[in-house]
C-alpha cells in the first residue's frame, strides 16, 4: 500500500475542502469561488487540521502516522494529532476536543464502524468539515464532508466537493463536484448510488 500518498492525499484534501469553502487560495492548491465578504483569506500556513488516529495498531498504521506528521509540517500546517489507543472513547475525546479548538478541518479514521452518529452530528453543527479517511463510519453521508479511500491519490489543484467520495487507488486529476464518486485511473466522475436509509419516504 503507498502509505505516503494515502496520507499526503488525507492532508491535501482537508486543506483543499476547507479552501475551497472559504474560497480561498494557498502555495499549491487554488479555489474556484470568490472569498465571500467578511470572510478572511487561508493559505495552508492558516489552518489548523484535528487528526484523531486509530493508534499505534501495526507498523503500517505507524507510517501512516509519520507520514500524516511529515505532510502536514511540508505543507506548514498546524496539526493537532490524537492518538487513539485502539479506543473509540478517545476518538469520540479527541473530535470533540478538536470542535472545542474551533479548527478548520477535521479527520479521522474510525476505529470502529457504529457509534458516530452523535460526534459527527456535532462536527456538523459547529460548521467544521469533516473527513473519514481509510476506514468506513456507518453513518448518514450528510454528516461527513468527504471520504478518501486508501491509495487515493489527488493532483492538486483542484477541488473537491462537500458529499463526495473518492474511491480506493483513484488518481484524481480534476475538480469532483459535491455528492459524486470519483473512481479509477484517472478518476471518472459518476453519480453516487443511494443508500437505502437515505431514500426520501414516500
Amino acid at each position: 500500500m503507498n502509505i505516503p500518498a494515502l496520507c499526503r492525499c488525507a492532508i491535501l484534501l482537508a486543506v483543499l475542502c476547507t479552501l475551497s469553502a472559504c474560497g480561498s487560495s494557498g502555495p499549491s492548491a487554488t479555489a474556484s469561488a470568490a472569498t465571500p465578504l467578511g470572510v478572511k483569506e487561508k493559505t495552508y500556513q492558516d489552518l489548523v487540521v484535528g487528526f484523531a488516529q486509530i493508534g499505534a495498531e501495526s507498523e503500517w498504521r505507524t507510517a501512516n502516522t509519520r507520514s500524516i506528521q511529515e505532510a502536514a509540517s511540508h505543507l506548514g500546517v498546524e496539526l493537532k494529532f490524537s492518538d487513539a489507543q485502539q479506543q473509540q472513547e478517545n476518538q469520540i475525546k479527541a473530535i470533540r476536543s478538536f470542535i472545542a479548538q474551533r479548527v478548520d478541518v477535521i479527520g479521522v479514521s474510525p476505529v470502529v464502524e457504529d457509534g458516530w452518529d452523535t460526534v459527527f452530528t456535532e462536527v456538523k453543527e459547529a460548521g467544521i468539515p469533516l473527513i473519514v479517511l481509510d476506514r468506513h463510519a456507518n453513518v448518514p453521508d450528510n454528516l461527513f464532508s468527504a471520504f478518501i479511500g486508501s491509495d487515493s491519490i489527488l493532483r492538486a489543484p483542484l477541488t473537491i466537493g462537500e458529499g463526495s467520495i473518492t474511491g480506493a487507488g483513484s488518481v484524481v486529476t480534476r475538480d469532483v463536484p459535491p455528492g459524486k464518486l470519483a473512481v479509477g485511473v484517472p478518476a471518472r466522475i459518476r453519480e453516487r448510488i443511494v443508500r437505502e436509509d437515505e431514500r426520501p419516504a414516500e
